[in-house]
């Protein structure tokens, strides 16, 4: 398990020191969940971020996405 969370990018850090410095280490399933989940977290944070790019003056790239979606639908 430790192999597996060394090998996750710099940008995991600090989510793999807090699950390195617990007293028992969760077993592989428990592991696989969190990062599954941080992985959404960070997914979503990034979402997030990447629609208030109106100082750019283009529409959120979700925004987007659902406009063409309903485009599609109409045809």
């Amino acid at each position: 398990m430790t192999l597996a969370l060394n090998s996750v990018s710099n940008e995991w850090k600090i989510f793999v020191q807090s699950i390195l410095g617990k007293v028992v280490l969760p077993n592989w399933d428990k592991m696989w969940a969190a990062l599954k989940q941080e992985e959404m977290r960070r997914d979503l944070l990034k979402v997030k971020l990447d629609g208030n790019s109106s100082i750019s003056g283009s529409k959120p790239k979700v925004e987007e996405e659902d406009n063409s979606a309903l485009a599609s639908k109409g045809q």
